[in-house]
């Protein structure tokens, strides 16, 4: 279905070994004054990095909500699921770092995402371990926040990927393949972020 595809995100199994932690206390990232093009997902407004693309609608519905750079087709997604969550027969499952598969919405089999297997690429995912939950600011709000350490059939695709859920505004952001460089970017971009 395209609604499953276009809310495609990698999902895994929630391991047994979870860790809670806060990050309402850390210091909020400081936008940068590289920018790119000022992009809107539903009531949201974020700049993107420098040379950063947005897909907001693809032809198969893989690449919907995508912020692509350089070679890598899909390093974040950010989705307004209004529609989604509106419909009580969409084959949904909310974002929550409170359950098993907390960052994937979709109800059919997860495969993994990461800079070397885009949507609909990936191998499945097998298994993945709660790293750090609480909230995370994004602009003015504060979303939900998980880190998952994510295991795929095909271990080369094992990787991080980090989730922020805002439940009023039903705007989720997914992050695949997570690692410094990138986490300081998205940290950055989401705090820069306006909501009309």
């Amino acid at each position: 279905m395209i609604f499953r595809r276009s809310v495609l995100a990698v999902a895994v199994v929630l391991g047994a070994a979870a860790c809670s932690t806060s990050t309402a206390g850390q210091a909020q990232p400081v936008p940068t004054s590289a920018a790119g093009p000022q992009i809107a997902v539903g009531t949201m407004r974020v700049t993107l990095p420098l040379g950063a693309e947005y897909t907001e609608h693809s032809q198969d519905g893989l690449l919907d909500g995508c912020i692509s750079e350089g070679t890598v087709v899909c390093e974040a997604r950010l989705l307004d699921l209004r529609e989604a969550t509106s419909d009580p027969n969409a084959p949904f499952n909310v974002p929550s770092a409170k359950r098993p598969f907390g960052w994937y919405t979709g109800t059919d089999v997860p495969l993994c995402i990461t800079p070397a297997a885009p949507p609909g690429a990936g191998a499945e995912a097998t298994g993945s371990t709660l790293l750090e939950s609480g909230f995370a600011p994004v602009g003015p709000k504060k979303a939900e926040y998980g880190r998952w350490q994510v295991t795929c059939a095909d271990s080369a695709q094992n990787s991080q990927v980090r989730m922020w859920w805002l439940p009023t505004s039903k705007i989720l952001v997914v992050q695949y393949g997570a690692f410094p460089g990138w986490d300081a970017k998205m940290d950055n971009l989401l705090a820069g972020a306006t909501f009309t």
